[in-house]
């Protein structure tokens, strides 16, 4: 097991957050070590002081840096994750899209289970009403190497355990053989999500006016300005009636004024009625 020292530590989180606007405090000392000891043995170097080193001096393309970033990303996804924000897609908004198309983002979409999960409540909604719905979904994250996993769609089969069985076999293959263990979500499903890495601190990216967008579980790593300022910014993406879906913890108060709650975690642009 490797240490790191307050200079060491001071100078990775420091730098993480430049970048990414990520707050490690010191209590996540354990895990920048343990995130960060395999790629220290990957590159064959003795331990966190010889890895700053090689960070600052050793790393002109920022290749190890990016790498960095996404070891230190935490990356943590199920399907239908805190279920009622889909129970309220279904009864509360997808009925006013009927007659006109929306956009969905999952702006931090991780392994991808969160905008799988989108994708099949739509086309449950189909199924079940017999309308048809227009829609365009983007997944992005800051990490390259989940978003590689999340546009491959292949999870262990125990991922999707809380998935109804008919569901199942509409949406997902079962793996044969050796790979019985897993499942794949069909192509023709993964076709119809944009994935794409994005930095939520560039304040630069542009992208479609959204009708919705999940952004569960991160600002909870944000100091309260970087979440106001992205809050800020999320308001101007979203359509008048758009909605934000926040993770379970979390909250817009004292935080942002432009929105109001309309269920758990559920927020809609002020001023749209």
């Amino acid at each position: 097991m490797y240490s790191i020292s307050d200079r060491e530590f001071k100078y990775i989180s420091g730098e993480l957050y430049k970048y990414a606007k990520i707050n490690l405090t010191l209590k996540k000392r354990s895990l920048v070590i343990s995130r960060l000891s395999k790629r220290i043995r990957k590159l064959n170097l003795s331990g966190f002081e010889e890895y700053v080193d090689y960070l600052k001096n050793d790393d002109p393309d920022r290749i190890e840096f990016y790498r960095m970033v996404d070891a230190l990303s935490t990356n943590y996804s199920l399907f239908f994750r805190e279920s009622y924000h889909f129970d309220y897609m279904v009864e509360s908004i997808l009925p006013a899209y009927e007659h006109k198309s929306m956009n969905i983002w999952s702006a931090a979409s991780s392994t991808g289970q969160e905008i799988y999960s989108i994708l099949i409540t739509l086309l449950e909604y189909e199924k079940q009403t017999g309308r048809h719905l227009s829609y365009r979904l983007l997944a992005s994250d800051i990490s390259t190497d989940v978003l590689k996993y999340a546009a491959r769609g292949i999870y262990p089969k125990k991922d999707t355990d809380k998935i109804d069985p008919k569901m199942l076999s509409e949406y997902f293959l079962k793996g044969r053989d050796t790979k019985t263990n897993l499942v794949k979500v069909k192509k023709d499903l993964i076709r119809k999500i944009t994935f794409f890495r994005l930095n939520l601190s560039d304040k630069t990216y542009q992208l479609p006016k959204m009708d919705i967008i999940f952004l569960r579980n991160v600002i909870i790593y944000f100091d309260r300005q970087t979440k106001t300022e992205l809050i800020e910014r999320l308001y101007d993406y979203l359509n008048p009636g758009g909605h934000l879906f926040l993770g379970h913890s979390e909250s817009l108060a004292g935080i942002s004024d432009k929105f109001y709650p309309v269920g758990k975690t559920i927020y809609r642009r002020v001023g749209d009625d």
